[in-house]
């Protein structure tokens, strides 16, 4: 931690130039808890020394902010800009940052790449859920199809038992009362299960034929 902290202070710093020249390392805390006895819904630390209250340096600083404590913000505080980009940050709805960011032209550009980004990390979403039900398709094909050979059923039974799973989906029975009836293991019953869940309009042929496909 030490390493960390003293590289980001000197970063860019040049050897041979005075240490007055060093940029102030600074740690912003955006809290949704309340930390200090202090009604302040903003602090500002740095380095002292406790019995001389002498500052160390004011090139170490550490800004907190403390939402729930925003509610308590006087009049004065409220026009600050300190406190509407508060608000914008401590917002829980979509509406709430329109109204907070509304009139200020950083906060609607902030509110702008707010929306980009959720929108960027919905797309990621949607894309790696589809990735993952091809996995799981292709997964439950390979299973049955080890299965299959496995038990060493051949077509006919295979197709016998897709029929006999297809008529108790229809009838609405669960996956464990299908797999208990025909006095079979879940693991053998289950891909089929799935599948023809799946895919309620195709045939025993079309069932068997996606088992197989591997």
């Amino acid at each position: 931690m030490a390493e960390k902290l003293k590289n980001k202070v000197t970063d860019g710093f040049q050897k041979g130039h005075p240490y007055g020249e060093l940029p102030p390392c600074i740690h912003v805390g955006i809290l949704n808890f309340n930390q200090m006895i202090s009604p302040n819904y903003y602090h500002k630390f740095c380095l002292m020394d406790e019995k001389t209250k002498e500052i160390y340096s004011r090139k170490f600083q550490f800004h907190m902010l403390e939402l729930k404590k925003l509610k308590y913000a006087k009049e004065k505080q409220q026009r600050k800009p300190l406190y509407q980009w508060a608000k914008l940050i401590a917002a829980q709805t979509w509406e709430e940052l329109e109204q907070e960011s509304k009139g200020n032209k950083y906060m609607e550009r902030a509110l702008e790449e707010m929306i980009k980004i959720s929108q960027d990390e919905m797309e990621r979403y949607l894309y790696l859920r589809e990735e993952m039900a091809e996995s799981d398709r292709v997964s439950q094909m390979q299973s049955a199809k080890r299965i299959g050979r496995k038990e060493g059923k051949k077509e006919g039974e295979i197709l016998k038992l897709i029929t006999q799973v297809q008529k108790k989906i229809a009838r609405g029975d669960s996956l464990e009362k299908i797999a208990d009836d025909l006095i079979e293991d879940e693991t053998v019953i289950k891909p089929i299960y799935q599948l023809v869940q799946g895919n309620p309009n195709k045939t025993e042929d079309d069932i068997y034929q996606m088992l197989n496909l591997l």
